[in-house]
């Protein structure tokens, strides 16, 4: 499996059109500098988000009774993991034997074995936005926010370094298309497994334990992933090195192991992008996208401040995890939400006021072929305490058929600032649900997975006058009966009521109506050479609300990689046609990018999308540029997008461009 295969199966095991950048950033790291099985710790390994719990536990077992590995193929020995996810665990692993340190490493000794990584990139399209156009002084003096102050590149910086996988340190900086300047600087230094500190950090970072419930702003994992990860617990501490601008702390954390003992604490102080209210006593709303291009956005940006201060002390002893975490939480200026009209009732439970406190038990035990897991939590406010509830059940069947039920509450009235758990809502609030699936590899050749998910929110939701429903199914099989070629085949449909209204001649009438989304793929990946492989893809929407005309699209894909095996030159390019009724029936899919970059491209409306990858090594495959030609044709529109993102063609060119140099 190659780096760019792992990310579309992330990205196909994913409900969302993008995955978690941080993650996928860390896992491209451990890609270039995999670990060592031989000398990782489980918190190493609770960094792979594709491993369940019982299997960490295996590996490590493996390696403590069995002694140091001499290959990965010792990987086929441990009966837990599947041949996929073994491809997976090759690019992030190794096994070298080495002798362990009888003391703690110097300085010196760490930056021997060093590695450092510069990646600068550049985006330039070729048309030009609404917002970029010229505007007389007069219009503009009227509205200032016609026009976005910057030119319309974007350009990106990052500078790694590690020393032994130990010592740790890096800087991102950034400039989104629209602003003025460098807009984003952060950066970091962290300490891993020295002594008995398992982490230690300063600067930029990310939390993240239990099951999320209270903390959590690393990945939130998919229902399809959930299948096999359900009983994980979160990693910890781990870095912040995107160039995402929300999301993360700003402070110190550490982490301690005292045999089955672990302490975390952390402190955060950091500003925030956010709306005042009309009177400017509070703020009506948060900020999060990190842009700041019209004098409006501008006008948001650092009006508050942040101060987070917490921990967490981890129990563990044979098959049995226990955690308690406690997280306080305190906003200069008080959070606002506007709840006073019939439209904006739904936001009545929303976070408010100044000062948060959350706090949680989790546990894991694994007994024979049954593991159980969850975390449980209690939230306090000025106004409101509340609560919520994760808690699941894993039974091996037998070594090829897994049977997984999830089972969440979470309050209306639970408020958790840094949560972010599996669900449907993007909150932790507001939901209930129970989940049943299964994975199975019992057909030769065959990965099969299937789970549905019936759940119910209480409280009111967006475009919703009274509690609704909803559920979810997925069916998925991938045949793999040649390793020159395999066969992805899915169906999901997902419905969930929202208000239908129904026009009459004197009146209007809202009733609740199931929104109904159904889609399938069906993709071919063929080897025709160690050189060249093909990826053939075929997707489609349908989607049915009320006596609305159904809403239809579809995409069909086709996708050439060449790469020489020698130098790593690399040549990738693609072609989809797609045709969409709206926007709302667009298609999600992976398409090769550059480092660093990882989400799906959309489509939508009807045209053409054509793309160019290259990567060429330059100097002894340490010094590559990078750089990627994406062309977009529609064959029924006019013009693309609106407001200051408006241009005034049918088609749209984008150059990117990536110089990555490691030594």
């Amino acid at each position: 499996m190659t780096w760019d295969e792992f990310v579309a199966v992330m990205l196909e095991d994913t409900d969302e059109e993008t995955i978690d950048e941080e993650t996928m950033e860390r896992l491209y790291e451990l890609h270039i500098n995999p670990l060592n099985l031989n000398i990782a710790t489980k918190a190493d390994m609770d960094e792979l988000p594709f491993l369940a719990e019982e299997q960490i536990e295996d590996i490590l077992h493996y390696v403590e009774r069995n002694g140091q590995m001499i290959s990965l193929g010792e990987l086929m020995m441990i009966k837990s993991l599947s041949k996929k996810e073994r491809d997976m665990l090759r690019l992030f692993v190794k096994a070298e034997i080495i002798e362990p340190p009888k003391y703690i490493p110097t300085l010196q000794q760490l930056l021997k074995y060093s590695s450092h990584e510069t990646v600068w990139r550049t985006d330039i399209p070729f048309y030009t936005k609404e917002g970029y156009k010229d505007v007389s002084p007069d219009v503009l003096k009227k509205s200032p926010n016609k026009v976005y102050r910057g030119d319309n590149l974007r350009h990106a910086f990052r500078y790694a370094f590690s020393a032994s996988n130990h010592l740790l340190a890096g800087i991102q900086m950034e400039k989104d298309a629209g602003e003025r300047g460098v807009d984003y600087v952060a950066g970091y230094m962290m300490l891993r497994n020295i002594g008995c500190v398992e982490r230690a950090i300063i600067g930029n970072y990310r939390l993240s334990f239990g099951k999320g419930l209270v903390i959590n702003n690393g990945m939130k994992l998919s229902k399809a992933m959930m299948l096999s990860t359900a009983n994980r617990m979160n990693a910890g501490i781990t870095k912040h090195s995107s160039t995402n601008e929300s999301g993360h702390f700003t402070g110190a954390a550490a982490t301690i192991t005292l045999k089955h003992w672990k302490f975390s604490a952390f402190g955060s102080y950091q500003s925030a992008d956010g709306t005042y209210n009309s009177d400017s006593t509070g703020m009506s709303s948060l900020k999060t996208d990190g842009l700041h291009r019209t004098r409006l956005e501008r006008s948001k940006k650092n009006n508050l401040h942040i101060t987070n201060i917490g921990g967490n002390v981890h129990w563990s002893h044979n098959s049995l995890f226990l955690s308690a975490t406690a997280v306080a939480t305190h906003f200069d200026i008080p959070l606002q939400p506007r709840h006073n009209t019939l439209a904006s009732t739904y936001r009545r439970y929303e976070a408010s006021g100044q000062d948060f406190l959350a706090g949680s038990l989790s546990y894991f035990y694994r007994f024979h072929s049954l593991t159980f897991s969850g975390e449980t939590a209690l939230s306090h406010t000025e106004q409101r305490n509340g609560t919520a509830s994760l808690n699941t059940i894993r039974l091996k069947v037998n070594s090829s058929n897994f049977l997984t039920l999830i089972g969440r509450y979470y309050g209306a009235k639970y408020v958790s600032i840094n949560g972010k758990a599996f669900g449907e809502n993007s909150k932790v609030q507001n939901e209930q649900g129970v989940l049943l699936g299964w994975t199975s590899k019992s057909i030769r050749y065959t990965d099969f997975e299937a789970y549905v998910d019936a759940m119910c929110f209480p409280w009111l939701k967006q475009n919703a006058s009274a509690s609704t429903y909803g559920y979810e199914g997925m069916v998925q099989a991938l045949y793999s009966p040649r390793l020159r070629w395999s066969l992805l085949a899915r169906y999901r449909i997902k419905s969930k009521q929202k208000d239908f209204a129904y026009e009459t001649n004197t009146k209007s009438t809202k009733v609740l109506k199931y929104d109904t989304h159904q889609n399938i793929k069906l993709q071919l990946s063929y080897s025709l050479s160690p050189s060249i492989t093909i990826r053939t893809s075929a997707i489609g929407n349908l989607i049915t609300f009320g006596s609305n005309p159904n809403e239809k699209g579809f995409a069909i894909g086709e996708n050439i990689r060449w790469q020489n095996p020698n130098t790593k030159c690399r040549l990738d390019f693609g072609i989809t046609y797609f045709n969409t009724d709206t926007y709302n029936a667009r298609i999600s899919h992976y398409e090769p990018s550059l480092l660093y970059a990882f989400g799906s491209t959309l489509y939508y409306y009807k045209g053409v999308r054509t793309s160019l990858l290259a990567s060429i090594p330059l100097f002894k495959q340490s010094l590559y540029i990078n750089t990627k030609l994406g062309i977009t044709k529609y064959f029924n529109r006019s013009t693309i997008s609106s407001g200051l993102e408006r241009i005034n063609a049918n088609h749209r060119e984008d150059l990117q461009v990536q110089i990555r140099w490691k030594f």
